[in-house]
């Protein structure tokens, strides 16, 4: 590989908003190589069994024996020794993913419909009840029976860290550890995109597309041409307790998912000032360069909202705002049949244009040009992405 590739190859990583792990260099006052004389040798690491393909049989999975070592398979239990994890997994969408508002209500559009709860839940133990099979195969019209297994605590932890790491008795993880309180299965799937495409990834029986087209949408960018894994931009290593004894760089568990990581707005104006009863012209360019997939991605029922306004010293608006949506549309019933998409591929750019005009009754004074991007809701408006003084005159 020549010298340029390769550094395409990092500047890519770089701005796709890919992290870097640093491995091999020496700690400050010792030798590379070297281990003082008297210390004691770092213990081998130890063999472990391959774990099996974690969802082989598909959603929900079974978890019927507790790991010997732990008392339960709550992430509570967890929290004891990985709590840095647990720190972070606690405030993430996979932590809420069953209690959230917005889901419940795309749950209810879709009747119901375990095909979407088994996700949210992706362990048996999670559900009350659960399918026998569908009626006359509507995925809408579930035929359900009681679970015998049914766990309420579990069920109030969404997609819990059982979900990805008990199997058959075991810890899943992606090395051997010696000297761990449990026994543990090595899984080369666990760090792999395809470890998310089960959840990520989903048709609904009889649609034209994908319900969840997220990981096809990765499949097809040059991220995965490149090898960015989902995991480099959504679980990013950072320095903290790994376990109780162990400080080290792990994969982060929050998640991350922020717009400003996604997308660059670059903004064109044809005059630095504005004047209040002229029109002010606007062009907005949203291009996805940090996002993997399109933006938005996931599920129809979340759109995001691109709106520009402009105001006053105090933040209130001096003139009605533009607004444009990015979404998926689709039918109001399933199968979700798709009406229109403009949402931005990996890589790609949307280019929008509007004309302002502030009534020459408003105060002049200093103001503010401001991109909001993301899911506008009446208490959580959508973030500040981009802000551009302009003198108002």
């Amino acid at each position: 590989m020549s010298r340029s590739t390769i550094f395409r190859s990092l500047l890519f990583l770089v701005l796709a908003g890919g992290s870097w792990v640093f491995a091999g260099f020496p700690l400050p006052g010792k030798k590379a190589g070297k281990t003082a004389p008297d210390a004691e040798p770092a213990p081998a690491i130890a063999n472990a069994p391959a774990a099996p393909p974690l969802f082989g049989e598909g959603l929900p999975v079974a978890i019927e024996q507790t790991p010997e070592g732990l008392a339960n398979i709550s992430a509570q239990s967890c929290n004891a020794c990985h709590f840095q994890a647990h720190e972070d997994w606690s405030g993430s969408a996979h932590a809420k993913a069953w209690a959230n508002d917005t889901f419940q209500e795309a749950l209810a559009r879709a009747g119901h419909s375990t095909a979407c709860s088994q996700c949210h839940l992706p362990l048996t133990n999670q559900h009350a009840r659960l399918a026998a099979g569908y009626i006359d195969g509507d995925l809408a019209r579930p035929n359900l029976q009681t679970n015998d297994i049914w766990d309420a605590t579990l069920m109030s932890e969404g997609v819990t860290c059982a979900a990805c790491h008990v199997r058959d008795g075991m810890i899943i993880g992606t090395r051997p550890i010696q000297g761990a309180p449990h026994p543990i299965a090595v899984s080369d799937e666990l760090g792999t995109s395809a470890a998310c495409a089960t959840c990520h990834q989903m048709t609904w029986e009889g649609a034209d597309q994908p319900f969840y087209d997220t990981y096809r949408e990765w499949e097809g960018s040059a991220y995965a041409k490149a090898g960015v894994r989902c995991q480099d931009c959504h679980m990013p290593p950072r320095a903290g307790m790994a376990t109780a004894s162990r400080f080290a760089a792990s994969p982060g568990h929050d998640f991350t998912a922020e717009i400003a990581r996604a997308v660059s707005v670059l903004v064109k104006l044809d005059t630095p000032e504005l004047q209040r009863g002229q029109a002010f012209p606007v062009e907005i360019r949203v291009q996805n360069t940090g996002a993997g997939h399109h933006f938005p991605t996931g599920s129809p029922f979340k759109p995001y909202t691109v709106i520009a306004e402009i105001v006053d010293s105090n933040g209130k608006l001096m003139a009605k705002p533009f607004t444009h949506l990015l979404a998926r549309a689709v039918e109001d019933v399933s199968p979700w049949k798709t009406l229109s998409d403009n949402r931005i591929p990996a890589g790609g750019e949307v280019t929008l244009s509007h004309s302002f005009t502030v009534d020459h009754r408003k105060k002049p004074g200093a103001g503010l040009l401001r991109i909001r991007i993301g899911r506008e809701l009446k208490n959580h408006p959508a973030p500040v992405i981009q802000e551009i003084r302009i003198p108002v005159h």
